[in-house]
């Protein structure tokens, strides 16, 4: 298999010096696309038999199962996709195992409620069979996500994996089985394309018995999801200025800037892409990057490394999570073994210029601008490339300024004094926790949120007379847009329950 990620999430199809063995290998993906479905079909019936909360107790012995294995799946995605740092992958391996399980305890994914405001019984569905895409850059800890999101709310998941991380890939899935069915779930409840070729991965896309696709990956595959014909919920690709003002606190921003560009070697997709400085802290603040370690290159330098990074300015995916110093030494610039970033200087920032396109790597674009509305305007320079819906930073004491900034830019996720990598998914924000950042309307994106469990669940409601109406509801205060309050929830009668719970499995089988 290929092991370069020229576009993350973007499979590459085997190369082969016999036209006869790669049209078997293919027809042999194609036929293990269509037999994966047909046991998670069977899987999703035993799931939706399952009570919410039994979901999420496996849900919680699974991941609880796979923690320990953290460290062990690190290494193993580091060694054989050669992208990004081994001690944050355990970190991310680790999120996923901890807080997935737990920090929707508090939030039905299904069974049956009423909501007495609006006198409306609600019925959870699962999804059914989810089709999955896992990424490059994070792929253990996606599928982790991705699968104990499933568990709990009862769906079937078969995973599509980057061939460039295939085989650590397999092996979690299977252990993640193995661990499912110790803790009383079915068998195939979660499966794997072990032959991730693109026209496999379309087959599962498109296939009827698909319910729903969770497309995590490159800008190609996102965009085959949506064009499947089944219902995707896909994620786009990132690409995140950060302003910093007069104002700021300079120390914090350059820790906390150099300290997320090195994080996994700059390949999340939240990670700062392009630094827009105030001119009255120009010199100031790339003096304080310099402290934190991070090499602020000359102009022939800044050459050098683009040069390298987007030769014939298409980008060189041989940079993504590489260590500062690997892709500098590459390009024919000294710095520091320990070197934390490349701050590269960008003096005339353009449209179409590539330094200001996504680089998933240590190398960090800088430009200066007169005030916040230059800055926006650079923004949106990089807004024509990617990044559309997804992140920026602000790092500004003026509150209204911060809003100014996020009000002015396409982006749906707009991190103030803080690390973009980490809060733009809950780490210090209210923003929700997820591995899968959705990138609304602005990024061709069916959700614009945080990805959850909650989307992986439909909810039926039995609507009885209600005087005035929906409208009168929300005249007199009764109830919100957004439905009842919590304390306004409330079961019906396990009796009821198990009636209706009944009711919705024999549906769901007649569906299938």
């Amino acid at each position: 298999m290929p092991r370069s990620a020229v576009e993350p999430g973007l499979f590459s199809t085997m190369s082969s010096s016999n036209p006869i063995d790669l049209a078997d290998h293919d027809l042999a993906a194609l036929q293990e696309a269509r037999d994966l479905l047909g046991r998670a079909r069977q899987a999703a019936a035993t799931l939706a038999l399952w009570t919410p909360e039994e979901a999420k107790r496996v849900a919680k012995e699974v991941a609880a199962a796979l923690l320990p294995r953290a460290e062990f799946y690190a290494e193993w995605a580091v060694r054989e996709s050669r992208i990004g740092k081994v001690a944050d992958k355990i970190a991310k391996n680790q999120i996923a195992c901890t807080l997935t399980p737990t920090a929707w305890d508090k939030v039905a994914l299904g069974g049956v409620r009423r909501n007495d405001a609006l006198r409306i019984v609600e019925i959870g569905r699962p999804a059914g069979v989810v089709v999955g895409l896992s990424n490059s850059t994070s792929p253990v800890a996606t599928i982790m996500f991705k699968a104990i999101l499933c568990l709990m709310t009862r769906n079937a998941l078969v995973i599509s994996p980057h061939p460039v991380a295939l085989g650590c890939c397999t092996a979690v899935t299977q252990e993640l089985q193995a661990a499912i069915e110790k803790a009383g779930g079915p068998a195939h409840a979660l499966q794997i394309l072990t032959r991730p070729t693109v026209e496999a991965t379309g087959a599962l896309m498109r296939d009827a018995r698909t319910d729903v696709i969770l497309a995590t990956g490159g800008t190609p595959m996102v965009r085959a999801a949506y064009g499947s014909g089944n219902p995707a919920i896909g994620v786009g690709s990132g690409n995140v200025p950060i302003y910093v003002d007069a104002s700021a606190d300079l120390d914090a921003v350059a820790q906390t800037v150099v300290a997320d560009k090195n994080f996994d070697h700059g390949s999340p997709c939240q990670a700062p892409s392009v630094l827009l400085l105030h001119a009255a802290i120009a010199g100031p603040m790339q003096q304080a990057l310099a402290r934190q370690g991070a090499h602020v290159c000359t102009e022939e330098e800044v050459q050098k490394i683009q040069n390298h990074a987007f030769p014939g300015g298409k980008f060189n995916g041989k940079v993504v999570g590489r260590p500062a110093f690997e892709i500098a030494q590459a390009a024919g610039v000294q710095v520091a073994r320990d070197c934390q970033a490349l701050v590269c200087p960008i003096v005339n920032p353009q449209a179409g210029h590539v330094m200001l396109k996504e680089k998933l790597s240590p190398i960090l674009g800088c430009v200066v601008v007169q005030d916040v509305d230059q800055g926006i305007g650079v923004a949106r320079l990089m807004l024509q490339h990617s990044g559309a819906g997804h992140t920026t930073g602000i790092h500004s004491a003026s509150a209204e300024q911060a809003v100014y900034w996020g009000a002015a830019l396409d982006y749906y996720r707009v991190v103030v004094n803080g690390s973009t990598v980490h809060d733009s998914t809950g780490g210090n924000t209210g923003l929700p926790y997820t591995f899968t950042i959705g990138t609304g309307y602005a990024g061709k994106s069916s959700v614009d949120c945080n990805v959850g469990p909650e989307l992986l669940v439909n909810w039926k409601r039995v609507a009885f007379p209600l005087p005035g109406g929906w409208a009168g509801a929300m005249a007199s205060g009764a109830a919100t847009a957004t439905g009842a309050s919590p304390s306004q929830l409330s079961t019906l009668t396990p009796e009821l329950q198990a009636t209706v719970l009944r009711i919705v499995q024999e549906e769901l089988e007649h569906l299938r």
